[in-house]
């Protein structure tokens, strides 16, 4: 080890004495899983919560946005809905137009109208199909309260618009939509239960409506503003935008508390383990004064010393914090039913290996910056 050595030189000397100190090795390993798994077991149990919660409230109607047209003078474009599903933070579109009244063709009953509206784009998630297909334009399906109503359950018939007398009604009127299927909503789309919609192209169509659903809960606001500063629309003053934002505020809220908790409790266990850590390597660095005495002696640099013992110090580290995240995972599995997300993990892992090393410099330091002489001097 004279001079300055190879690195490959360097890391096989330091794993080679972390082999031949094997308590002091075994020991900062099992402080090191200690002070991984007691943060993994009590903030990870924390960040499960907040993940939980924060779920919750990121549902679809948190981050649902939605253009309205109250007066019916707006004219909100057709258009509008593939040019929104375009923006960046938008996970899906679609628009609504006017509602009309229609019967069932076969069925035309006045007591079992329902009403009916254009829609322009894709079917969003919320609103799943339980029987038959997709509409293609001029297709169209009904909600299951519309699809009882008309005697449709099956997903499928025909509708007419209410107006037409029952003696002109037929299947094959130029007014006549197939219903091919039925579908269930739910979420803050639950009211469309009772409706059938009419896939129809964009070209020249009038929107009531354009929902528009965010990636994630903390763009709402900022989408909304965007929305509201250029609505689509003839009359852009007549544009109402809606959004959830007491929802947006309690997320934020609640997920600024619980983790504001979690990073003090974790604050506290890593810096306890700083100290513990410190005291360990010391005693071991305390052990080999000898041996780093006649290294210094020897040729051996300040810079190598300090490497030397911050690698033997990461041998042990990098086995407890392996040792201490898979034991910790596994209690948090256990007792709340799941495990918080990789970043999380891995953010705990990476960190606590740093404390370890932090742990480690002052007594680095100490070996490195000991007068040889004094240490190897004989009484």
């Amino acid at each position: 080890m004279n001079g300055s050595p190879r690195v490959l030189d360097l890391l096989r000397d330091a794993v080679e004495a972390a082999r031949s100190q094997r308590a002091a090795t075994t020991v900062t390993a099992l402080l090191v899983a200690v002070v991984c798994f007691v943060v993994l077991v009590t903030t990870g149990q924390a960040a499960v919560a907040e993940q939980q919660v924060v779920a919750r409230i990121d549902g679809t109607g948190t981050r649902l946005v939605t253009l309205v047209d109250a007066t019916g003078t707006a004219g909100i474009r057709a258009e509008a809905v593939a040019e929104t599903e375009e923006l960046s933070d938008v996970a899906w579109a679609f628009g609504l137009g006017p509602a009309n009244d229609v019967v069932n063709a076969s069925l035309p009953r006045e007591d079992a109208r329902v009403p009916a509206r254009a829609v322009v784009g894709d079917l969003p998630p919320d609103l799943v199909l339980v029987a038959g297909r997709a509409p293609l334009p001029g297709e169209a399906v009904a909600g299951r309260d519309a699809a009882r109503a008309l005697g449709t359950d099956d997903g499928v018939g025909t509708v007419v618009p209410a107006d037409a007398t029952a003696s002109g009604v037929r299947v094959d009127d130029a007014r006549a939509v197939p219903v091919v299927g039925t579908f269930d909503a739910s979420g803050p789309l639950a009211a469309l239960d009772g409706t059938v919609l009419v896939a129809t192209e964009p070209a020249g169509l009038v929107l009531s409506f354009v929902h528009v659903l965010a990636d994630d809960a903390s763009v709402v606001p900022r989408l909304g503003a965007a929305l509201e500063a250029a609505p689509p629309a003839a009359a852009p003053d007549e544009v109402t935008v809606e959004t959830a934002a007491g929802a947006v505020e309690l997320r934020a809220v609640v997920a600024g508390d619980l983790g504001a908790s979690a990073r003090r409790t974790m604050a506290l266990v890593m810096a306890v383990g700083c100290v513990v850590v410190a005291v360990t390597v010391l005693g071991a660095v305390s052990a080999r004064r000898r041996d780093f005495g006649r290294r210094r002696a020897l040729g051996a640099t300040r810079s190598a010393l300090v490497a030397g013992v911050l690698v033997q110090t990461a041998c042990g580290a990098v086995c407890g914090v392996a040792l201490g995240t898979v034991a910790g995972l596994v209690v948090v599995l256990r007792v709340v039913g799941a495990v918080p997300h990789v970043p999380f993990v891995v953010g705990v892992a990476g960190l606590t290996l740093l404390v370890a090393l932090l742990g480690a410099v002052p007594s680095a330091a100490l070996a490195a910056f000991r007068d040889p002489v004094r240490i190897l001097r004989v009484p």
